[in-house]
């Protein structure tokens, strides 16, 4: 049985149309514009290699937990955060492919 406050509720419509950067976008320009360190500084100090840190600034790698462990020891911005970008990113990324709504109840 469905309790009656999932029935009664109305739908959450974020606009998931809305621009979402990629987190590599979200790293460029929150923290790679106010650091002195070279991107090879960076990747040395997260324990990656330079072309993976450079793949991800440019969008072409995703944040996975561990990166999002590794992004936040070197930017203190949380490991949650990260995900929650990468999430927000996707979901922007694929808001046209979603299936039409079929309630499985009310």
């Amino acid at each position: 049985m469905i309790p009656a406050f999932v029935t009664a509720s109305e739908s959450a419509n974020r606009n998931e149309d809305l621009f979402r950067p990629h987190p590599g976008e979200v790293f460029k320009r929150r923290c790679l514009s106010k650091t002195k360190l070279k991107q090879p500084e960076i990747a040395d100090l997260m324990g990656v290699s330079t072309k993976h840190l450079s793949r991800f600034i440019n969008g072409h790698v995703t944040v996975q937990i561990d990166l999002a462990r590794k992004l936040e020891s070197v930017t203190n911005i949380s490991a949650a955060a990260w995900l929650n970008y990468q999430n927000a990113y996707d979901l922007y990324k694929t808001a046209s492919n979603k299936p039409e709504k079929q309630l499985m109840y009310g």
